[in-house]
């Protein structure tokens, strides 16, 4: 027995180490707290060590600052992708330019708890500066002073002598760059942009390519006609606060490109026409390309007859109130994007491919809310692996032939709730051959499907005719519900097969259909629904409709909308600019 005893010692510490071990990876070690804003959104990242288990929660709260009354936010998601293990997340719909607290309280079962307190500021809305020279151009090449009788003649002669706060009235006329190039090279200064702004008097034809090469430029009221790159970046340079208003973009091919990066621009209310035949299924030719940038603005833009409407954000931007149809490959591409993108309140119309692409994600999470897409060939949302967190809520999918078929596997990873997927024709609402059971990430329940006809709800794996069979054999949501298209919608107008047109509408619901009511309460989205609990889908009964596209006449011609009958157009409240 003796004998024995250093052997048993020694097993019994390689066990109380071995679980030592086992405790220390399933405890939470916090680490580094990363924030950032745009105007209506926070980001939060939070780097942890530990929790193998992914049992630990992060709560979220805020308020504005000096205000008493916290208000709950969505849990920040738990991620452990791509080489980033931590809580990351938003809290969205927020005023500009105020000055927010963020409280966030971590607990871990195994061990680990830490409160935080973030201040974090949300960007203003871009304001011209208003004590700045006013100087007027016309077309030209060389001479002139600025004035009203002797304008600069074009607008390389304006730009040489252009400091931070200077208007410069760009009159009527056709202008030309160096090279094929009009390069705008003098930056302005914080509060004080260099504005280059149409006059007022008639069309301000800019016929080469615009080529950003400073900070704080602002574009707004031209019109962009050079063919193949509308406007681009320069090698030299990133820019950063650039402003793109109610300018109009005919005939590019890649019309706002980022090319050589840019930080924090803010892009809205422009009319961006491409030169790419929707029918043709092309997957070249970008309407607002960011080239894998951060902290962007693109808001209530136009975008038609190009392949892709929006792509390629970076991390923290927000893309809201676009207006995307008759495009030929997808709608908006977050793809390769890292954590905290935000896509909401667009209305995409008659993609060739796809609606929204997850081809693939590189960070966690996104978001992606009260978007109406309408009806790609393919699928509402592109998957392609790898995929991680993201919120899908409020969405209206409308496919022509199925609504979620491709990477549809990809769904075990995100959060979807509160979500209409509508197939047009008779088919399966979600298609998934490689099946696949619920993880730590899951979150599928409360979505409202309609598969027509067919003989089966959904594939996943096996094929199930109805949804109770489904959950009964997944777990997968319990709470879902069928509705019937033909009597839920004031307006559903999907007349023919991609690439034909679908007519701009509100896809809202009648009362009586049985997805009001029907959705959970998420907090910081929807707690201003009306009724017993939140409507699914994209709109809200008795909510205000929201705006798509440019909020002011451009002087360019727009598709009319299809407004559901009995029901008035109420914008949302604009931006205070």
């Amino acid at each position: 027995m003796k004998n024995l005893l250093p052997a048993l010692l020694f097993i019994i510490s390689i066990l109380l180490f071995s679980a030592a071990v086992v405790s220390a990876a399933s405890d939470t070690i916090p680490g580094t707290l990363r924030s950032y804003a745009t105007i209506h959104s926070i980001g939060i990242e939070w780097d942890i060590t530990g929790d193998d288990d992914h049992d630990a929660t992060c709560q979220a709260q805020y308020r504005k600052q000096g205000t008493g009354t916290w208000k709950q936010a969505m849990l920040l998601f738990r991620v452990d992708f791509n080489g980033f293990n931590g809580f990351a997340g938003s809290i969205l719909f927020l005023e500009p330019a105020g000055i927010y607290e963020v409280l966030l309280n971590l607990v871990d079962p195994d061990g680990g708890v830490d409160n935080r307190i973030e201040t974090v500021a949300t960007r203003a809305v871009p304001i011209k500066p208003a004590s700045g020279r006013m100087l007027h151009v016309v077309p030209g090449s060389g001479g002139g002073s600025g004035s009203v009788s002797s304008p600069f003649q074009g607008i390389a002669a304006a730009q040489a002598v252009a400091q931070p706060g200077d208007v410069f009235l760009l009159h009527a006329g056709n202008y030309n760059g160096e090279s094929g190039e009009i390069l705008f090279y003098a930056s302005g200064a914080s509060d004080k942009h260099i504005v280059w702004q149409g006059a007022g008097d008639g069309d301000v034809v800019l016929q080469d390519t615009l080529r950003i090469g400073a900070d704080y430029i602002w574009l707004e009221g031209l019109h962009i006609v050079a063919g193949g790159n509308g406007l681009l970046t320069h090698w030299s340079h990133t820019p950063a606060e650039v402003v793109m208003t109610r300018n109009n973009f005919t005939n590019c091919h890649n019309c706002i490109n980022l090319n050589h990066g840019g930080t924090n621009w803010y892009i809205t209310d422009n009319v961006i026409v491409g030169d790419v035949d929707p029918a043709s299924g092309s997957f070249g030719g970008e309407g607002i390309e960011l080239n894998h940038s951060s902290g962007h603005v693109v808001a209530y833009n136009s975008i038609t007859h190009v392949a892709d409407g929006i792509s390629y954000p970076h991390r923290n931007c927000d893309i809201y109130g676009n207006e995307i149809f008759d495009v030929a490959d997808d709608g908006i591409e977050p793809d390769y994007g890292y954590a905290n993108n935000r896509i909401w309140a667009n209305r995409i119309s008659g993609a060739y491919h796809n609606g929204i692409s997850f081809q693939p994600m590189n960070g966690a999470p996104w978001y992606i809310l009260y978007n109406q897409v309408a009806a790609p060939l393919e699928s509402a949302m592109k998957f392609r692996s790898p995929v991680d967190r993201a919120l899908i809520a409020h969405n209206t999918f409308v496919g022509w032939q199925g609504v979620q078929k491709f990477g549809s596997n990809s769904l075990l990873a995100v959060q979807s709730n509160n979500n209409l997927y509508i197939s047009v024709n008779d088919w399966y609402a979600w298609e998934n051959g490689n099946g696949g059971l619920p993880d730590w990430r899951t979150n599928l329940d409360y979505d409202g499907f309609d598969w027509g006809g067919h003989v089966y709800a959904i594939k996943w794996g096996e094929r199930y005719s109805d949804l109770a069979s489904f959950t009964a054999a997944t777990g997968l949501e319990p709470h879902a519900i069928r509705i019937d298209k033909n009597t839920c919608f004031a307006t559903f107008d999907v007349p023919a097969e991609p690439p034909a047109s679908v007519p701009l509408q509100y896809m809202t619901l009648q009362n009586g259909c049985n997805a009001v009511d029907a959705g959970i309460v998420l907090p910081n989205i929807n707690e201003d629904f009306t009724g017993m609990a939140p409507d699914l889908g994209a709109y809200e009964i008795g909510a205000p409709l929201p705006h798509y596209g440019p909020r002011e006449d451009t002087g360019f011609p727009k598709r009319k909308t299809t407004i559901p009958p009995l029901l008035p157009l109420l914008l949302l409240k604009n931006e205070v600019e």
